[in-house]
């Protein structure tokens, strides 16, 4: 079995391969102020919960946006995996760990590895020609080209993130969490404010497809991952063609499966 870990500025998502089958997937917060026995207690609670023999797994990998998290889950799992095992783990931006993408930007350094990921993902499984948006702490959209290089992308602010500001800098308005509408027009505050994010962000989607799809000067593939596409891939269906809750798990095992041959 594989363990992987994408660490979010939200979340850490984890996820239990058995072979190419993703049998396992468990959140848990991402948090810099819990120490590494923390997180390991956490991590062994979800084994013992759905009965999973930590000493079967035989390889792990860690992506994260957040550095200081690597170390802490890198040492949390040290203290359960097999010490073979612990001696092996794989950490994308590590320079060790190949990624086999060209990444065709000014700063490599600059790009997300969770970004690189879902590319290498996409490509493996829907070719190049690419546009991938990730519902995740930031909203990002990443384009692929037809040879499966990364060409950049757009970041914007995420929704749970665009909801907080709302909250947080405004006196009277609520804190909420974005939900399917089909009113544009609220009839309260609530339905406005959700209405704001929900067809706000359903536009800011089509509009940039649209624009990246200009720039490019030709049509592309269009996938939508991330906690939140859930709730908005009824909404886009006439735009996106794929919905990939596990898109970013998917790499990181094929990222894991690319290192071994090169090992």
């Amino acid at each position: 079995m594989l363990l992987t870990f994408d660490i979010g500025n939200t979340n850490i998502v984890l996820g239990l391969f058995d072979g190419t089958k993703l049998t396992h997937k468990w959140r848990l917060p991402s948090s810099t102020k819990k120490s590494a026995d923390d997180y390991a207690v956490d991590i062994i609670e979800l084994f013992l919960t759905d009965k999973i023999d930590c000493l079967k797994i035989e390889g792990c990998i860690i992506a994260s946006v957040v550095p200081i998290l690597i170390s802490l889950i890198n040492e949390a799992i040290k203290k359960f995996l097999p010490e073979e095992i612990a001696k092996k783990i794989l950490v994308i931006g590590d320079n060790k760990t190949r990624l086999g993408i060209k990444i065709k930007v000014k700063n490599k350094n600059e790009v997300g590895h969770d970004r690189l990921i879902n590319a290498i993902a996409g490509f493996q499984k829907f070719g190049g020609n690419l546009i991938i948006i990730d519902f995740g702490t930031a909203t990002t959209f990443d384009v692929v080209g037809a040879h499966g290089e990364y060409l950049g992308g757009v970041i914007a602010p995420g929704i749970n993130l665009s909801l907080k500001a709302l909250h947080d800098m405004t006196a009277q308005l609520p804190k909420i969490s974005v939900k399917t509408q089909k009113n544009v027009i609220g009839t309260n505050t609530i339905e406005a404010m959700n209405s704001g994010v929900y067809f706000g962000y359903i536009s800011l989607i089509e509009g940039m497809i649209q624009r990246i799809e200009k720039e490019l000067n030709h049509q592309t593939t269009h996938i939508i991952t991330g906690g939140l596409a859930e709730i908005f891939k009824d909404a886009l269906k006439n735009s996106i063609q794929h919905h990939e809750p596990d898109l970013t798990l998917e790499g990181l095992r094929l990222v894991y499966e690319i290192n071994k041959k090169w090992t």
